[in-house]
């Protein structure tokens, strides 16, 4: 009767251990597939942002790109009539930019537009013939 007692005290600890080793990898397991799934929920956000980031430069570009199309166009049509208004506006693909009319001494304002997303260039010319002459040519914020 004391050896199963003493039997039945010792297997009680072991017992024990075993069920508390299960619980604590249980719950190393849990926290793991916590942290694992917060850090995959971090990259996804961040992935996201950063999808909507490249998104705006996109547009910012197109729409740069655009004003410099009808920047273009106007220095064209200006070479070729040099009594050219401007006023006058370029659609394509949901993307558009208009030459505002020509001010004073050959300043040309231009803008292109897509979502949301605007460019304003301005150019002044110092002379249209016999050549066209630049003065400046630079990215605005406004008018």
């Amino acid at each position: 009767m004391i050896s199963q007692l003493l039997c039945g005290v010792l297997l009680l600890p072991d017992n024990n251990m075993k069920n508390n080793k299960g619980f604590i990898a249980l719950i190393t397991v849990l926290i793991v597939l916590v942290i694992s799934l917060l850090i995959a929920i971090n990259v996804g956000l961040l992935t996201v942002s950063e999808i909507k980031t490249s998104l705006q430069e996109n547009l910012s570009s197109r729409a740069y790109y655009f004003a410099n199309l009808c920047a273009e166009q106007a220095l064209m049509k200006l070479r070729e009539n040099s009594s050219y208004q401007g006023s006058e506006t370029i659609n394509i693909d949901n993307v558009s930019c208009t030459i505002l009319p020509i001010e004073g001494s050959w300043t040309i304002k231009v803008f292109g537009s897509t979502s949301g997303q605007i460019k304003k260039i301005k150019i002044v010319l110092s002379q249209i013939n016999p050549k066209i002459t630049i003065s400046s040519w630079q990215e605005v914020a406004d008018f």
